[in-house]
């Protein structure tokens, strides 16, 4: 196993547990459907989630097949991978059939889960220069633009509406950065 293949397979691992997380948790909300509205904060949350994963997964693929392992690395793939987790976690409740709306429940607790999702590519940015590259000016505003000004304008602004036109147009953004 090559240094490349053991990084990317704990890397792998831990977004899978996200992935998983987030297909266990719609499995869950399926059989809780006749007794809680599901809203559309929380099926969206996880389409951003998904396509935010697969974005830096195939990122971590194209940008780490030659760079040297070490302790460094493995933190910063932690820091790109763990908030996955944890969205994928705190998004669903434990006791669904005890909210009216999930989309309540998601505004209750979306502050966090913005600031989680801006996480990931923020550490992999840092990752990205520590190891010498550059990024360009366009590269810079695409990043600014798909993966942070919607959870930056979702953090101050508290209205449902808003967070579910966001959360639509944060996914829609991201999956056509993945072309």
């Amino acid at each position: 196993m090559s240094p490349f293949e053991f990084l990317f397979s704990f890397f792998g691992l831990i977004l899978g547990i996200a992935v998983a997380n987030v297909g266990i948790g719609f499995g869950k909300l399926w059989r809780a459907r006749d007794e809680v509205r599901i809203g559309v904060c929380v099926p969206l949350l996880g389409v951003w989630l998904l396509s935010h994963a697969v974005l830096n997964w195939t990122g971590a693929w194209q940008s780490l097949q030659d760079v040297p392992i070490d302790a460094t690395v493995f933190i910063i793939s932690l820091a790109v991978a763990l908030p996955y987790v944890v969205v994928s976690t705190v998004m669903f409740p434990d006791d669904a059939d005890r909210h009216q709306s999930l989309d309540d429940f998601y505004l209750s607790h979306s502050r966090l889960v913005m600031v989680a999702m801006m996480i990931p590519t923020s550490a992999g940015m840092v990752g990205y220069l520590s190891g010498g590259r550059v990024y360009s000016v366009q590269a810079l505003l695409e990043t600014f633009v798909v993966i942070y000004l919607i959870p930056i304008v979702l953090l101050f602004w508290r209205n449902l509406w808003a967070h579910r036109i966001g959360l639509a147009l944060a996914s829609v953004l991201v999956i056509w950065w993945l072309y």
